[in-house]
């Protein structure tokens, strides 16, 4: 049976926090009185807005709105997931939390359940900014759990997190959250469902929360292997094989609570990547499950506020389903498309890829350009070095600053994500060919031309 005190002293407390203020503030906001459409409708006399220059102004859309998104969003929202997501059980408007992105919902998430010091359980290679995310204000210990990729579609993964659980243990830390980035970023691949079963037995024996980022859900382009394999996969284990796994949200498992206490999962998604509209700022938290868990999301839902006008323009976005799909079915075959274009050039400069199917990004292995950059930009005194072995992360993020700094070219380095080993980058292809051409021309001639006047 699920219990409270799994959440932070903080979330507990907040819990017992009288805040009947605040839900009548709600009201008002939610149930406005208009003279013919909602006589019935609150009078609001108590929230200090200044309305007698409201026609100088905008009409609408100046007023405090529902810290938590509207109900009218909250509902959008929650067609889209139950039109895209496919889940076991409709997801309904009290199942969501709006926030101001992501990002703004991650630190929620930590600060719910994480009282300072406890540790978050995050597989790498990772999104980097997740550390950030989690630490800045909740003061979450991040702990990463690094995956060989090799590893990344066996279920034999969780002893990774069996290690690291048995090592905070044995320090005296509680691990309270795993994160899940599903498809993954900087992978580009789906998670196995095998794999996500032994990872929730886990978490459930360990009364652990587990959190999907689903963000590129609906980024999914690909469904047959690779037409152009850069590699014999079966002779390479360094890098994920070319088997295609489908999305599968975990709001779609029937079976769910075989492997998991519900209570103990929690979805996040948003407009930023599926929807290409990072800039507004708009995410959302879902958990059908853990009513608690949403109420002391909700009862800090102040300091993550959307802007009213934003949440009017997003409901009408989201409202439009016939425009919705033909808008996701574009975008997934512009990056198909995209994909195949930057894949086969990168099998043209023998560079090995991690084939995704997923996301707007390609981790890409550039060992042997770090090699001979290395060598081309040697320190006084500095031996060659003969094998990418030597190579080190020093080594990667010093070419990676040259990159920026003089070749005018931002990629991100594997160093950033906490890959296991020096030589891996993250590129996006999300962008049009003829720019995107450019920059790779640009970015692969500087690796193998740049020289330190130094190593003269």
């Amino acid at each position: 049976m699920f219990k409270e005190d799994l959440f932070s002293k903080s979330a507990r407390k907040n819990l017992e926090t009288d805040l009947s203020t605040a839900h009548a503030i709600v009201e008002a906001t939610n149930n406005v009185y208009h003279k013919i459409d909602n006589p019935d409708g609150v009078l609001n006399l108590g929230v200090a807005v200044n309305k007698l220059q409201e026609d100088l102004v905008l009409q609408k859309d100046l007023d405090y709105g529902d810290p938590i998104g509207s109900s009218e969003l909250r509902d959008n929202i929650s067609k889209v997931i139950n039109r895209h997501f496919n889940p076991y059980k409709d997801i309904s408007l009290d199942d969501i939390v709006v926030v101001n992105g992501i990002t703004s919902g991650l630190d929620k998430i930590a600060s719910v359940l994480c009282d300072p010091g406890d540790a978050i359980l995050i597989p790498t290679p990772c999104y980097s900014s997740f550390e950030l995310d989690f630490y800045l204000q909740a003061k979450a210990n991040v702990q990463f759990v690094p995956i060989p990729l090799h590893d990344f579609n066996s279920a034999n993964q969780v002893s990774y997190y069996e290690k690291k659980l048995k090592e905070l243990t044995q320090l005296n830390i509680k691990v309270k959250l795993i994160v899940i980035c599903n498809p993954n970023n900087p992978l580009g691949v789906c998670y196995p469902k095998p794999a996500l079963q032994e990872i929730l037995k886990f978490a459930d024996q360990n009364n652990i929360f587990v959190l999907f980022d689903e963000i590129y859900a609906l980024s999914v382009y690909r469904n047959l292997p690779c037409s152009d394999p850069l590699l014999d996969y079966s002779q390479n284990n360094d890098l994920v094989s070319d088997v295609l796994v489908p999305f599968e949200s975990v709001l779609s498992w029937c079976d769910l609570d075989s492997f998991i206490d519900p209570n103990l999962v929690i979805v996040a998604h948003g407009l930023s990547k599926d929807f290409c509209l990072n800039g507004f700022r708009v995410g959302w938290i879902i958990c059908p499950w853990n009513k608690s868990f949403l109420t002391s999301i909700s009862t800090i839902g102040e300091f993550s506020y959307i802007a009213g006008i934003a949440d009017s323009i997003v409901c009408k976005f989201l409202a439009d389903s016939t425009f919705l799909d033909s808008f996701i079915t574009t975008m997934q075959t512009n990056l198909l498309t995209s994909f195949e274009k930057t894949t086969s050039y990168l099998t043209s400069k023998n560079v090995p890829f991690v084939p995704g199917m997923a996301g707007s990004f390609l981790w890409i292995n550039i060992k042997h350009q770090l090699l001979i950059w290395k060598n081309n930009n040697l320190n006084p005194n500095e031996s060659p070095v003969l094998d990418t072995n030597q190579l080190t992360f020093d080594d990667e993020l010093a070419m990676w600053s040259d990159i920026l700094q003089n070749g005018r070219i931002y990629i991100t380095s594997g160093a950033s994500f906490h890959s296991m080993e020096p030589g891996w980058a993250r590129i996006i292809f999300a962008i049009p060919w003829e720019t995107l051409k450019v920059g790779l021309d640009r970015l692969f001639d500087f690796m193998a031309k740049s020289h330190s006047s130094k190593s003269l």
